[in-house]
């Protein structure tokens, strides 16, 4: 497999759940940490991925039998981390080594997206080297099934041509759910790991994290959101993900709940306090 084999195309009318005016509720749980606030001067971020990422990519590439089961969970990984840089650029942050083909170089590059209204918006990244890194992390937690069920007319009154007998039909779907988080941290010290674009020879070309110590950083911000869904593209997913949890960053606090429209475009209508049960 090539990895642009693994790369969604961007259709929005997947499966039961992306078609229509759906509204999705997507419970989020965002914390600020004791680190100094993101500035929009001073500051410049990298957005970096965990290292599993490698390990998907080499099995989605080989003759394992869960080559699109890897496929999949390394597009997450990979669309959750531009998705995220292009809501921080929305924001008005500065970032660095953006895209699918980072590799730390540093350079200055156009991030192109969609805003809420289906406008189309270009800037140019900052480039050089990070202060701040944003770790970004994405993937199933669970797949189970669900079944829908409606009544469907067998019978009508021959007198007033109403329905009077029905039958019980249903479809039963599969369903992910999704999770993504974000850890926006000032690494401790110049030499920081963090620091450092760990890329693998993989054509990925990603800076990646192995493990998450905090002891080498201060921590900015958490953020931490889930969907449950039958879709089946990752990208149409980690837009929903990714704008509710960093949805007029850094002001949702605490746990909440994002109802987003999906058409026709990704659009949050209502924020509310998540429910306790």
């Amino acid at each position: 497999m090539k990895l642009h084999t693994l790369l969604p195309i961007l259709s929005l009318c997947l499966w039961l759940t992306a078609c229509g005016s759906d509204v999705f509720y997507i419970p989020i749980d965002n914390k600020l940490g004791n680190a100094k606030p993101l500035s929009k001067t001073d500051d410049t971020i990298r957005v970096i991925v965990p290292e599993k990422i490698t390990q998907y990519v080499e099995k989605a590439r080989s003759d394992d039998p869960d080559w699109l089961k890897n496929g999949n969970a390394a597009t997450y990984i990979l669309i959750g981390k531009v998705d995220t840089e292009e809501r921080l650029q929305a924001l008005g942050y500065q970032l660095t080594d953006t895209g699918f083909h980072a590799g730390g170089g540093g350079v200055s590059k156009s991030i192109k997206w969609l805003d809420s209204q289906g406008n189309s918006q270009e800037v140019m990244t900052k480039g050089g080297k990070p202060n701040v890194i944003a770790m970004v992390d994405s993937g199933v937690l669970k797949t189970y099934d669900k079944t829908y069920t409606w009544q469907v007319p067998i019978s009508t009154d021959p007198t007033t041509g109403q329905p009077n007998m029905w039958d019980t039909q249903g479809q039963t779907v599969t369903m992910n759910l999704i999770y993504y988080k974000i850890k926006i941290v000032r690494p401790i010290g110049k030499d920081n790991p963090l620091f450092t674009c760990n890329n693998s020879s993989l054509s990925t070309n990603l800076c990646v994290y192995s493990q998450d110590n905090p002891s080498t950083y201060e921590t900015i911000f958490e953020g931490y959101g889930t969907m449950d869904t039958n879709a089946r593209d990752p990208a149409y997913i980690e837009n929903h993900l990714s704008s509710s949890v960093l949805y007029q960053y850094p002001t949702l606090l605490g746990k909440k709940r994002i109802f987003q429209i999906s058409q026709p475009f990704f659009e949050v209508t209502k924020v509310t306090d998540a429910p306790t049960n």
